[in-house]
């Protein structure tokens, strides 16, 4: 496999975390995992089953969610190890609270460092340490058009059709 072909399938594995986060796909989080790999990822550290537990748990109130994922830097180890930085912004909002108007929206910049392995031909991420650079958060009055199509944090997103 080429340096080429592996930094791609590195960025898939990078974009697809994003996206299995914001559906909540839970069996495609841990898929950008190998199972003995352990995630640094704020108030959790432990392996991936339980960081999807755990994002089951913080995500079970925010009704929209987006990751954003920029800046990769691949330093390939050899053949079969890479060590990869990349940017993440992330918008994760609140649930409107019963008679509110505003929702509370979490604006979250950070980094993932990570090293990536390839394993029995594909890879993945070995090992994750979330930095963050800044959390905030700010009130937002959401008004999409209820004509327009709205993402879905289920298997009922357009994406899955």
């Amino acid at each position: 496999m080429s340096r080429i072909e592996s930094r791609f399938e590195i960025q898939d594995v990078l974009f697809r975390y994003a996206r299995a986060v914001d559906r909540l796909d839970h069996a495609g989080i841990a898929d950008c995992y190998f199972d003995d790999a352990i995630d640094v990822h704020g108030g959790y550290t432990g392996d991936a089953a339980g960081l999807v537990e755990d994002i089951r748990l913080r995500h079970r109130t925010i009704d929209s969610s987006q990751h954003f994922i920029s800046n990769v830097l691949i330093e390939f180890e050899g053949e079969h190890r890479a060590h990869v930085e990349s940017y993440c912004l992330c918008f994760l909002r609140q649930e409107r609270a019963e008679g509110a108007e505003a929702q509370d929206l979490a604006i979250i910049r950070c980094r993932y460092v990570d090293r990536f392995e390839r394993r029995e031909g594909r890879w993945g991420i070995a090992d994750r340490v979330v930095v963050f650079d800044e959390s905030r958060s700010v009130p937002v009055v959401d008004v999409l058009d209820d004509e327009w199509v709205a993402s879905a944090r289920d298997g009922t997103d357009p994406v899955y059709r």
